[in-house]
């Protein structure tokens, strides 16, 4: 049985997210699990030692709280496995060990738009989780609904490791058989522009996946991220792909600092981050 691992922090934001984690689990005839991390601390700037006992006191309190969302999943759902666990200290490095120690096929988290300083904050914390993360990722934007997904995108700077990628991501596609479109932008630098580029690209991949037809999109645009937003757009796609690997030079600057951070607070649909290593 697979297991998705659902972080919250009681959001409206993270409640799309178990919304949406339950129909997946439902899918997939997984177990869930509602997973919390808090820091004991009073102020935002200067951490307190707290005692043993207002430790358990916060612990029995977050505890309880994740025991009534458990309940009202079960109790519309009878057949799904769902169980909790809270943990103490930084959610982003806490959510990565948990996930390796509970082997967690999948993470569901919640995303939301913001602004300035929040929406940089935000950004980086959903691609440190993204990053370092050993299983999937999918963010949903805050009050997103379920439904099933027709149509796929991945987004990619044609990257060797792309075969690795999309062999996940059909794996992952199975129950659902949507479209899959992967898409390319280019932006301006010759690595990938040529148009002989495109084609091998395009054979290798359909030799390699004989049994699934992809489709293919090449375009152009100066600003990657907005360029794959307004893509998937009018695609009408329901779910973006992104390969979250830390690459190195250039390409680490623009796309994977930029590009993945902009999509998470940006998306209009879930985005999905599939790691390889």
């Amino acid at each position: 049985m697979k297991t998705i691992l659902v972080p919250t922090d009681f959001s409206i934001a993270a409640d799309s997210a178990i919304h949406y984690a339950i129909k997946m689990a439902l899918f997939w005839d997984a177990s869930l699990i509602l997973y919390h991390s808090f820091i004991p601390f009073e102020s935002g700037f200067y951490l307190l030692s707290l005692s043993e006992q207002e430790n358990m006191e916060a612990h029995k309190k977050l505890t309880d709280r994740l025991t009534t969302i458990k309940n009202s999943i079960v109790n519309k759902n009878p057949n799904l496995s769902v169980s909790i666990h809270v943990d103490q200290g930084p959610e982003g490095i806490k959510i990565i060990d948990f996930c390796k120690k509970s082997k967690s096929d999948l993470i569901v988290m919640g995303t939301k738009g913001a602004s300035g300083l929040k929406e940089k904050l935000i950004g980086s914390f959903t691609a440190e989780v993204m990053t370092n993360a050993p299983c999937p990722v999918l963010a949903i934007p805050k009050k997103y609904k379920f439904k099933v997904p027709e149509k796929i995108t991945y987004a990619t700077n044609y990257n060797k490791k792309d075969k690795k990628v999309l062999q996940s991501l059909l794996e992952f596609n199975r129950l659902f058989n949507a479209k899959i479109t992967i898409l390319h932008i280019d932006w301006g630098i010759t690595f990938f522009t040529a148009d002989e580029d495109y084609e091998h690209y395009k054979k290798t991949i359909q030799n390699h996946f004989k049994d699934f037809e992809f489709t293919f999109n090449h375009t152009v645009g100066k600003d990657v991220s907005k360029t794959i937003l307004e893509e998937t757009l009018l695609d009408k796609t329901d779910i973006i792909v992104m390969n979250p690997l830390k690459r190195k030079g250039i390409w680490n600057r623009i796309f994977y600092r930029s590009v993945t951070k902009k999509i998470a607070y940006h998306i209009p649909v879930p985005l999905l981050s599939i790691p390889t290593k």
